[in-house]
This record gives C-alpha cells, sequence and structure tokens, in this order.
C-alpha cells in the first residue's frame, strides 16, 4: 500500500515536471512560490508580535504616568485647599487687625478728649491749702 501511494507521488510529480505548458510550474518552483507566501505570512505575524509588544510597553509605561499625574494632581488639590485655608485665615486676621487699629484709635481719641477737659477744668490743687 506504501509503495502504491510513493508511487503515485512520484508520477504526479514527473508528470507535472514533464508538463509543457508555460504557465504551470515545477515542483521546485512551487514550493519557492508557498515559502514565499508563507514568509510573507511570518513577516505580518512578526510585526504584529512587534505593535503587540511595543503597545505593551506603552500602556505600562502610560499607567505609570497616568498613576503618577493623579498623585501629582491629588497634592496639588490638597495644596490648594490649604492656601484657600491660609488665605481666609489671612483674611480674616486683615479685618480683626483692622477693627483693632480702629476700636484702638477711638479709644486714643477719647483717651485725649478726657484729658483736655480735665485740663480745662478747675485745679486739682485747691488755693488755700
Amino acid at each position: 500500500m506504501n509503495k502504491l501511494i510513493i508511487s503515485i507521488a512520484v508520477f504526479t510529480l514527473f508528470a507535472g515536471a514533464c508538463s509543457t505548458s508555460p504557465h504551470s510550474l515545477n515542483a521546485g518552483e512551487r514550493i519557492s512560490q508557498r515559502g514565499g507566501s508563507i514568509g510573507e505570512f511570518g513577516d505580518a505575524w512578526s510585526s504584529g508580535q512587534k505593535g503587540v509588544r511595543d503597545g505593551e510597553k506603552l500602556v505600562g509605561k502610560s499607567s505609570d504616568n497616568l498613576a503618577e499625574a493623579e498623585r501629582d494632581l491629588t497634592r496639588a488639590r490638597a495644596r490648594v485647599a490649604r492656601a484657600e485655608q491660609e488665605i481666609t485665615e489671612a483674611s480674616a486676621d486683615r479685618i480683626a487687625g483692622q477693627r483693632l487699629i480702629h476700636d484702638g484709635t477711638v479709644q486714643m481719641q477719647q483717651a485725649e478728649a478726657d484729658y483736655i477737659a480735665i485740663r480745662a477744668g478747675p485745679s486739682a490743687v485747691s488755693p488755700g491749702n
């Protein structure tokens, strides 16, 4: 049985090689043509594999960059919140300071007016003592 199959394969191979048609390819040419097609598939697969590796690297790097940027943003938001709180406190302190200045000025003016009124009044030392 094996001899029969081998004989048929050899006959087919020789029949194809003996063909006189200019369009038919011999076995070597067909193998070479298929090898070229297979090589093209291999090149495409290798190129796709490189794209996958490059994409995985880019995804990994961008994930790291994204996480770092999110941490930076969280820290920046915390700094903004602290700065806003400091602004609020500074504004309140400024208003309190202005109130102290106003109240102190009024108090000094009142003390000065009281002093002038006392000086304008009768002498503290009685003339007959």
